[in-house]
């Protein structure tokens, strides 16, 4: 019969044994669990907006192709642009529907598209989501004929979700005016404390953090101003972590609960919001 020392030791070598199997997993699985990427397919020719400009242009990873919506469907230099960051299972040209119902204007969309998702190439994640914006706006500027200097004094910004990271990571390189954020995340490495608990939320790699970004807008000379909108009945992102980033920086954000909505549905429950938000 094994000693209890001996036992003792089997059992502590299992347990090292499992941990072990446990960290390698979400080392390896958590990419996918962040995001979702998919393609156009054959539904590209139809989702493509008739006055969209195709923006196609080349990252360190890969070729890539975002999209430009111009104002009122006419090439002449926009009023002000809208950087457009969708959510990790979302398109670019999954914006359509939205602006298609916005006011009329004289402002353009560039419609982000991260990469590996719809047309684009390559693998998605922080470092390569930041390179592909930069190099979207360059391909703008270059569409527009405008210096990239000018195109930066008239860019504002909305996310959606993941989108809100991707979108302060974007802002706080560019002198943005606007910035529209739904349904944010406090942190990634929060949400993935609700998911996979502690201490294993901290082997993600790919923490965004918004509270640091909104810091480092917070810290400027002359702060964009920020609007949060949260669906209380967000069931992906709790409107508790909106709140909270708005509660950090009131000087800076304005805070917007909307009810009888969720994750999914704010873009519509919340379109009277938004757009309020959105106004010059």
């Amino acid at each position: 019969m094994p000693s209890p020392k001996n036992v003792a030791r089997s059992l502590l070598r299992i347990f090292f044994i499992v941990l072990a199997a446990v960290v390698i997993g979400l080392l390896l699985i958590q990419h996918g669990m962040i995001y979702h990427p998919r393609s156009y397919g054959r539904t590209y020719a139809v989702e493509l907006p008739k006055n969209a400009v195709e923006l196609k242009y080349a990252t360190a990873q890969s070729a890539q192709v975002s999209f430009y919506l111009p104002p009122q469907g006419t090439p002449h230099e926009p009023e002000r642009v809208w950087v457009m960051f969708g959510g990790n299972g979302t398109l670019a040209l999954d914006w359509s529907d939205f602006l298609a119902q916005l006011p009329k204007s004289n402002d353009g969309f560039l419609l982000v598209e991260y990469p590996g998702y719809g047309r684009c190439e390559g693998t998605p994640n922080p470092g390569p989501i930041a390179d592909a914006a930069e190099k979207a706006l360059l391909a703008l500027a270059a569409t527009l004929h405008i210096d990239p200097p000018h195109l930066n004094t008239k860019l504002n910004i909305v996310g959606h979700s993941l989108g809100c990271a991707t979108a302060l990571q974007f802002a706080v390189r560019h002198p943005v005016q606007r910035i529209v954020l739904l349904a944010p995340f406090t942190s990634l490495r929060d949400m993935a404390r609700r998911t996979v608990g502690f201490p294993f939320n901290y082997l993600l790699l790919h923490n965004y953090d918004n509270r640091a970004r909104l810091a480092e807008l917070a810290a400027l000379p002359s702060p964009p101003r920020v609007t949060i909108i949260h669906a209380t009945d967000d069931q992906v992102i709790p409107c508790a972590m909106g709140r909270e980033l708005a509660g950090m920086f009131p000087k800076m954000v304005r805070f917007r609960e909307i009810a009888d909505a969720d994750h999914d549905t704010i873009l519509h429950a919340a379109h009277d919001e938004i757009v309020e938000a959105m106004q010059p």
